[in-house]
């Protein structure tokens, strides 16, 4: 499919491309809608909204009759269809709505699916149609989680209420191996229309627009765009379809990707005070409410914040700190179960926490016990007595993100060639598992987790390595740190969500995989672009 973005018409390689099977992604604050083309569903995709805490779902599919000859994307808010007969149709979000606009009327389909984030009910779903001149009032009840979402729809044309349930496979979820892919749907209407808007009574969208002063390239200044369209109310998303919540280490590092960027002190502020003010709930967490204990979070957060608001919470922050001692050190640092960002292995070195943890205590002012645990440190690495795969894996890249100082450069120089050895990939990545290690998956393993850390590349690590990379020697790391661009920019313009990057990639080729808007894996671009 033809895409023309109207953000880089300056920029020729990038202003107008040719997508394949392409995501159109909409998103603002606290509501997005999502649509693929062709008609490539999940039961992810269609029009959300967060409201007092919850993910509802309220359309599933918008569809076009006419054959659509070119995407034209405006901004992370809007986007235009360019349909073979010359209409041009509109989608965008307001504020609080999400609206539909032609020139000439053309004929949808509009499919509901009210549901919570994550539910897999088939039943208990009971809409009431109430109509008025050119619009209608929705009443929604879903009997067996016992909630209701009312929302009022607007149009101009002739919409025809059909009301009728059926079953609709996702071809999307059950390529990826979800356990359910089959769901109870509604046809709710069909017609020609001009204008179609719907509101959720009593939602309210949070959403800061923020004026970017800094002179930045057209490329960069789309991608920070992109992470602002994942903020809302003090927060960012982790990522969507599935990840709209916020998760910390996510959050935390793409602070630390963008941090150059002025504009966004206000967000960044507002983002660590959450944390800060939070700290007795969410010091060894990932996610608000998490069971599974994570290492990183208050690693991140002290090695993340300024100086000044570093010295100006260093006392709660010590307190924390000590916790943290308390909880994950045993003489050395021995770390539970799923306590990284790679949450399905079981990792009791990682080399990462290492780095974040001597960090912290240099940023805290612990000069004694930083120069010891240093010098253990570096101790048990030259006598090959910790892990070498901790260490030869593209976990380094970020261990040299947080702390270059801890080797000299030729030293992480070594690592780095030993790393690109066994886990570079041709097509511009690389794998999160040693290419010839036994139980290594050469292709996406989809919702089941086998293959997540075990060979997938991820684009987030990818975009940090070439960064890295670049530091040390851009000269002899060239074809490899440009090849992880275009790789990573092809990701962002022309596969999976448009405008976008996703999560991950198969080793054995590159493809857009795992969830389609990942939050890090686009602001990593930025900071390597």
């Amino acid at each position: 499919m033809n895409v023309i973005y109207q953000e880089l018409k300056d920029q020729p390689k990038f202003y107008r491309i040719t997508a394949l099977d392409p995501i159109l992604v909409l998103s603002k604050g606290n509501h997005w809608f999502i649509k693929a083309f062709p008609e490539n569903t999940s039961i992810y995709m269609g029009y959300w909204i967060e409201k007092g805490g919850y993910f509802y779902k309220i359309i599933s599919e918008i569809k076009f009759q006419e054959e659509i000859e070119r995407l034209e994307i405006i901004s992370p808010q809007e986007s235009h269809l360019v349909l073979k007969d010359g209409n041009i149709v509109k989608m965008y979000l307001e504020n609080d709505e999400f609206c539909i606009e032609s020139v000439k009327p053309v004929f949808v389909i509009i499919d509901f699916d009210l549901r919570k984030l994550y539910s897999n009910l088939n039943e208990g779903q009971i809409y009431n149609f109430i109509p008025n001149s050119s619009s209608y009032f929705v009443h929604f009840v879903q009997l067996k989680e016992n909630f209701e979402v009312d929302f009022f729809i607007n149009f101009k044309g002739d919409l025809r209420l059909v009301n009728e349930f059926y079953e609709k496979e996702f071809e999307f979820d059950k390529r990826r191996n979800s356990s359910l892919y089959t769901f109870k749907i509604l046809k709710g209407f069909q017609g020609y229309l001009t204008k179609f808007a719907l509101k959720v009574e009593n939602f309210k969208n949070y959403n800061s627009e923020i004026e970017l002063e800094e002179p930045l390239l057209p490329i960069k200044k789309f991608l920070i765009k992109r992470i602002l369209s994942l903020y809302s109310f003090n927060k960012l998303r982790a990522g969507l379809f599935w990840f709209p919540q916020r998760w910390f280490r996510d959050e935390l590092l793409t602070l630390m990707f963008i941090n150059s960027i002025k504009s966004i002190k206000n967000i960044q502020k507002s983002i660590f005070d959450f944390h800060l003010n939070n700290l007795d709930k969410i010091w060894d967490k990932n996610k608000e409410e998490d069971f599974i204990k994570s290492a990183d979070t208050l690693l991140l957060l002290i090695n993340a914040l300024d100086q000044t608001t570093l010295k100006e919470n260093s006392k709660i922050l010590k307190d924390y700190f000590k916790k943290w001692e308390k909880e994950f050190i045993q003489e050395t640092i021995n770390l539970p179960p799923k306590s990284t960002w790679m949450d399905t292995k079981e990792r009791t070195n990682a080399f990462e926490i290492d780095l974040m943890y001597l960090r912290a205590l240099e940023r805290l002012g612990l000069t004694d016990e930083h120069k010891k645990y240093k010098m253990a440190l570096k101790a048990k690495i030259y006598s090959n007595l910790y892990p070498k795969d901790e260490i030869i894996s593209p976990n380094a890249f970020l261990a040299y993100f947080i702390y270059p100082n801890f080797f000299e450069d030729h030293e992480w120089m070594k690592i780095f060639d030993e790393v690109v050895k066994k886990h570079y990939l041709e097509w511009g990545g690389f794998s999160s598992k040693d290419k010839n290690s036994q139980n290594f998956y050469w292709y996406h393993t989809g919702e089941n987790s086998l293959s997540y850390h075990n060979g997938d590349s991820w684009f987030w690590i990818n975009n940090l390595g070439a960064y890295s990379l670049s530091l040390i020697s851009y000269r002899k790391y060239e074809n490899i740190i440009e090849k992880i661009k275009e790789a990573s920019l092809t990701n962002l313009l022309k596969i999976g969500a448009l405008g976008y990057m996703s999560e991950l990639s198969s080793a054995k080729e590159f493809r857009a995989e795992g969830c389609p808007v990942q939050l890090w894996s686009i602001s990593s671009l930025y900071l390597l672009l």
